[in-house]
């Protein structure tokens, strides 16, 4: 059997590909290409470090990603030392997908107590919009009263990670650097690797970054019409 083309593993089954789309603008026509490489690398080559200038690339992406209420609920821990990663690893129960990295981002977020309507953390980012607290707290605290009365008030701030997460990956993939986001971890390990406090920090996701050592898995989605309709 003939090996795939690089080209071949890249695209991706049913889906079409960015030639056959009706491209508006040229950067959406990167983008969609950024979209159709990326792929969830298991395995990185040890041996190539990213620079510092593509750390913070990704950080930047990361960085300009939307979250709910413009909050920020999160923080990034950008791990590059080989020990910490290694113990990352282990907390990640032995995923190589982590402890062959190059770079892992771990995106924190605030636990609970940080969202209550007029906690410091909620007064401080609120005074950064029009109006400062009291036109924000209008606003944010029907929303927060119905999170905590769900009881996700914790589910949605985690959630606000995969959204900088996806960001971080898309932007990698478009600088020709390959990820993983990784969701099984053990939380106390990677809190205690991280020195962080757990009464104020919460995983949202781990993220693996570097230059793939492996062959190119093809990307398998569905098609439009089985995932996707209009009203």
């Amino acid at each position: 059997m003939s090996r795939m083309s690089r080209s071949e593993r890249l695209r991706a089954p049913d889906v079409p590909d960015a030639d056959t789309v009706a491209i508006p603008h040229a950067d959406a026509d990167a983008f969609m290409r950024a979209m159709q490489r990326r792929y969830a690398c298991k395995k990185f080559h040890t041996g190539t470090a990213l620079t510092e200038d593509e750390i913070s690339y990704i950080l930047e992406c990361g960085r300009l990603s939307p979250s709910s209420f413009g909050l920020e609920h999160w923080h990034f821990t950008a791990v590059t030392d080989r020990k910490a990663i290694a113990a990352l690893g282990a907390a990640c129960f032995g995923q190589e997908a982590v402890s062959s990295a190059a770079l892992v981002v771990i995106i924190l977020v605030r636990t609970e107590s940080a969202y209550g309507p007029d906690s410091a953390f909620v007064r401080e980012r609120a005074e950064r919009f029009p109006g400062g607290h009291p036109v924000f707290r209008a606003d944010y605290s029907g929303y927060w009263e119905f999170l905590e009365r769900e009881g996700r008030v914790l589910s949605w701030a985690r959630s606000q990670s995969y959204i900088a997460c996806a960001n971080m990956m898309t932007g990698a993939a478009a600088a020709g650097i390959d990820s993983c986001a990784i969701e099984g971890y053990d939380e106390t390990g990677v809190l205690e690797t991280l020195r962080a406090d757990p009464e104020s920090w919460a995983v949202g996701i781990v993220t693996a970054f570097g230059r793939l050592d492996e062959e190119i898995r093809p990307k398998i989605r569905g098609s439009i019409s089985e995932l996707a309709s209009r009203l």
